[in-house]
């Protein structure tokens, strides 16, 4: 492999940390960058470089790309993903930081942090935007702009939509047929039908009248081995 490339005049080494190619000179640069804007001319803001076939050693200008930042990362992230040891890896991640970046949410700074947030980008303050809710067809009015942000006209068509689909729904082992069914996380039912829910009731009196009778047995006979007191002797 070569040890240096040279575009437009200038020569980049290959960082192999990155493995794109940088120049050897200032301001520092990297390849396919210098090679679209002497080509181009200057990249827009937000928009990234892409390198059609993933080669970063090849930067041909028929190789080259301009994309939005976004859909760039989103590309990358994608591939990345694809991977199980980097999705492993990613999700280790996750869990890590999660309880650190709730902490800081609900902590004094991050709430000043919130509200100056939302005077900056006057949330709550903007014009409303109209949308259809998906459960129930009815138009309403939202503040949020992005369209995927909001989808219903309110918690009750949102909790519907969630039940319809069962995305809340869990696998249980019926505790008197032993057979598997499927119900919402959010239920306290320990049964799949109404006939075991009847068993499991009577199951359930017989062993609580079950256990006070042993109760009272016990008390019973803990009382009739302590020595009572003759209130004659007594002073």
């Amino acid at each position: 492999m070569s040890t240096h490339q040279i575009h437009f005049d200038r020569k980049f080494y290959l960082d192999l940390s990155t493995g794109y190619w940088i120049s050897t000179t200032s301001p520092r640069i990297r390849a396919h960058q210098w090679v679209w804007i002497n080509t181009h001319g200057p990249i827009p803001k937000k928009c990234h470089i892409h390198h059609k076939d993933e080669d970063k050693s090849n930067n041909s200008i028929d190789n080259l790309q301009l994309i939005h930042g976004k859909q760039h990362a989103s590309h990358h992230m994608v591939k990345y993903m694809l991977d199980p040891e980097n999705k492993k890896k990613a999700q280790e991640n996750c869990d890590k930081i999660r309880p650190m970046t709730k902490a800081w949410h609900a902590s004094s700074e991050g709430i000043a942090w919130h509200k100056l947030h939302a005077i900056i980008m006057n949330l709550g303050n903007g014009e409303s935007y109209k949308y259809k809710c998906e459960q129930c067809s009815k138009d309403y009015e939202s503040k949020l702009k992005a369209e995927g942000r909001t989808k219903f006209c309110s918690n009750a068509c949102k909790s519907a939509w969630r039940r319809m689909n069962k995305l809340d729904d869990i696998l249980k082992k019926c505790p008197i047929c032993d057979k598997d069914f499927s119900i919402s996380r959010y239920r306290k039912t320990k049964t799949c039908s109404r006939v075991c829910g009847s068993i499991f009731r009577k199951r359930m009196m017989q062993l609580n009248l079950k256990l006070e009778s042993d109760t009272c047995e016990a008390q019973q006979k803990e009382a009739s081995l302590c020595p009572h007191t003759n209130p004659e002797t007594t002073h």
